[in-house]
């Protein structure tokens, strides 16, 4: 049957209408959905975007709220603080065209970050006693979001992602320390806890903090630098060719490993373009963090790899930088910032410019702690897994990071800190070492004496030395030193000492001959 001109049109005209109707349709981020937990105790902004000059309305806890769509679409209003509230709570979003949301079992408690490489995110379904973890894992006012992984160029409006509860069924696959830092946290204050996840495995600093940051920063100028170069040298159709011959020639040495009975040699592995990697600068922030700001949260839990070794000697400039960057967008102050040490680890195959990149590494956020306010370390030099990248003791590690949040961030009078270098003083062919965070005094975990330290003289060649506990301080001398200037301690890939204070918590590792750092900022 034929249609009609007028049928025609008011078929089109239907269409069209449905079309504009979509496009206005008010619409939120991922991050703000059913089953998320919003921030206590904080003004708590809500966004989204619908047709400029649309009339927004959010009602949510008894409060109604109202804005406008700017020129963009963009709109945002921004809730009263909120007390914690563990029963499920509506929110209603509308526009003045008569789109609606209504999102449910929002819950009102403490929110964390928790980002970087494959050691944060290793999951719990592969920690230590995983199957009875998962069993207990029965958490419903504690709630997960994961950000997917995507890279990008410019700074992400929305990512893909979505709350959901914890249990059983859905704990395998969350970050290890994560679950065990959310999981302390929600036991000890009774309130709901949120996590939003946001890993990519061998991650970069410079790859979650913005461009406009990392280039504020002369001392990074050679990282961006060198990714400049990188850009500049890639020729797509060298490397295929150059990757086409090395597939030819493997197959070749696959036939005669497979006639001479022999293993097949692995599969060269295509070389990536550095115009798409993960690591190159802001590529992660921009899809991965920017889609977050400005969702509320009390603070970060963090964990650098390997992935910066080459750059160890600005490990500690990339790391105040991201730092400050990331409390500077987020734009709520200097939120808590916590971050793990990476535990004792044989790194030789992993490209870096001095053999000590390792220590320099974990020595610079040692060093943050004396640049920032509301920073911490949860200490790992007592983890002895030096066969396994990726050590399924994920426990202690949220353990001891939830216990730096519980102590400093929310005031409980739980232990957080193992000894930290604080002075050197030189007693004739000795030298005396006080710590921070001794509490009621030092000792071993083994009952022996301290191991790891080595000691100098003017000629900077540090021998082995022999170090003794003398109440809340090491002594430190060795025969080969008669004129001691420096000591160091754990200094090396490696080393797992055994120093502890009377918590029982691991010391860190140090050098005394490095430059003193100025007092924490404000930010």
């Amino acid at each position: 049957m034929r249609l009609s001109t007028r049928v025609l049109f008011l078929l089109a005209a239907m269409v069209s209408v449905e079309s504009v109707v979509a496009q206005a349709a008010v619409k939120l981020p991922s991050v703000i959905g059913s089953h998320m937990v919003l921030q206590r105790n904080q003004p708590v902004p809500v966004w989204g975007w619908a047709a400029e000059g649309e009339d927004v309305t959010v009602r949510f806890g008894g409060k109604t709220l109202a804005a406008k769509a700017d020129k963009t679409g963009r709109w945002q209003v921004t809730l009263p603080k909120l007390a914690a509230n563990a029963q499920p709570q509506a929110m209603v979003i509308e526009d003045s065209s008569g789109s609606r949301i209504e999102l449910t079992d929002i819950l009102v408690g403490d929110v964390w970050f928790c980002t970087g490489p494959s050691n944060i995110f290793w999951p719990v379904s592969k920690c230590d006693n995983a199957k009875e973890e998962i069993r207990q894992a029965t958490f419903p006012r504690i709630r997960f979001f994961t950000v997917a992984k995507k890279t990008a160029d410019k700074p992400q409006n929305d990512c893909v992602g979505s709350w959901f509860g914890c249990s059983p069924r859905t704990v395998g696959d969350v970050s290890g320390i994560g679950y065990f830092f959310s999981r302390r946290l929600h036991q000890d204050l009774d309130v709901p806890v949120g996590l939003l996840q946001s890993f990519w495995g061998g991650s970069r600093v410079e790859a979650w903090t913005s461009k406009e940051a990392l280039e504020s920063q002369p001392a990074l100028k050679p990282i961006l630098e060198w990714w400049d170069k990188a850009f500049a040298d890639y020729d797509v159709d060298r490397v295929n060719t150059d990757y086409q011959q090395q597939l030819e020639r493997w197959k070749q040495l696959v036939a005669v490993a497979k006639s001479q009975g022999k293993k097949a040699p692995a599969r060269p592995t295509k070389p990536q373009d550095p115009r798409t990697s993960q690591h190159r600068p802001a590529s992660l922030y921009n899809g991965m963090i920017a889609p977050l700001i400005p969702f509320r949260i009390r603070g970060v839990i963090s964990y650098q790899g390997l992935g910066n070794l080459y750059w160890a000697e600005h490990s500690r400039v990339l790391m105040s930088t991201m730092i400050r960057d990331w409390r500077s967008r987020w734009g709520q102050g200097a939120f808590a910032f916590g971050m793990v040490q990476p535990a004792p680890f044989p790194c030789a195959r992993w490209p870096k410019q001095q053999e000590d990149a390792y220590a320099l590494q974990r020595e610079s956020q040692v060093l943050i702690l004396n640049e920032f306010p509301k920073t911490g370390i949860a200490l790992t030099m007592d983890i002895d897994a030096l066969d396994e990248l990726h050590f399924t003791n994920k426990q202690i590690v949220g353990k001891r990071m939830a216990q730096w949040a519980l102590a400093t961030e929310y005031r409980k009078k739980v232990p957080y800190a193992g000894p930290v270098f604080e002075s050197l003083t030189i007693e004739n062919d000795k030298a005396r070492i006080r710590f921070a965070h001794t509490t009621k005094g030092l000792s071993t975990s083994d009952g022996r004496a301290p191991t790891h330290f080595t000691i100098a003289g003017k000629d900077k060649t540090f021998y082995p030395a022999t170090a003794v506990i003398d109440g809340k301080t090491v002594l430190v001398h060795s025969k080969q030193v008669t004129n001691p200037v420096a000591v160091r301690f754990a200094w090396s890939d490696t080393a797992v000492p055994n120093l502890v204070n009377s918590d029982g918590l691991p010391a860190s590792l140090f050098r005394t001959d490095v430059p003193p750092l100025r007092k924490p900022q404000s930010k």
